[in-house]
């Protein structure tokens, strides 16, 4: 399966949204989407984020490279099975935290394993997060955090939703939470996830 991953990785430093594209819809029909998301586009942008950590490529390059990635996903939204809609799920990404993807690609599976979900994107701010739960009564609150210094801020989110919907179940996942040896107790969350085929599992037993 490296070969896919390469193929996909190179498209998308070079930014060629139609080979990007081309390439991310056969992967799709052939294998999946959580194959997709899972073992091709995260494990690309993961080696994007390596390779501007070693500066080997500049942030225009990592921006251009995500973007890319981003528009061949979303090049393949028409030929999903989106369910019809259960309950509601928000996804959001922790104050402060600008990596979106991750996030977005967790509230598709969760569209299309039934939930009703609403993403909110990068760097909610946490009264807004809050705000956005009282009004949507959520069953669930996704929150990705993957820089370290933005998890105060996801710590402090999950105590104000707590406070603002008790019976919300809380699911953390990025980078910087897996990176951590505390585990989900120390922030307050229900769970951690994984990965997004992780989150659904996850959710699912939710429902």
């Amino acid at each position: 399966m490296a070969h896919e991953h390469d193929t996909f990785l190179q498209l998308i430093l070079d930014g060629d949204r139609r080979g990007a594209r081309d390439c991310a819809r056969q992967l799709f029909e052939q294998h999946g989407v959580v194959f997709l998301y899972e073992e091709v586009v995260q494990r690309a942008l993961h080696e994007v984020g390596a390779l501007w950590l070693a500066n080997r490529i500049t942030v225009a390059d990592e921006h251009l490279a995500t973007a890319t990635a981003q528009a061949a996903v979303a090049a393949l939204y028409p030929l999903f099975q989106w369910p019809p809609r259960g309950p509601r799920a928000i996804v959001a990404c922790a104050q402060g935290e600008r990596h979106d993807f991750g996030a977005r690609m967790v509230a598709d599976l969760l569209a299309l394993d039934g939930w009703d979900e609403r993403f909110l994107g990068a760097d909610v701010p946490v009264e807004d997060l809050v705000r956005k739960v009282g009004e949507l009564a959520p069953k669930v609150v996704a929150l990705s955090v993957t820089l370290p210094h933005h998890v105060r801020m996801a710590e402090s989110a999950i105590r104000l939703v707590r406070a603002t919907l008790p019976a919300a179940k809380i699911l953390l996942g990025g980078r910087a939470i897996l990176d951590r040896p505390e585990g989900s107790g120390s922030l307050g969350a229900d769970a951690i996830a994984q990965s997004g085929s992780e989150a659904v599992e996850v959710a699912r037993g939710w429902k």
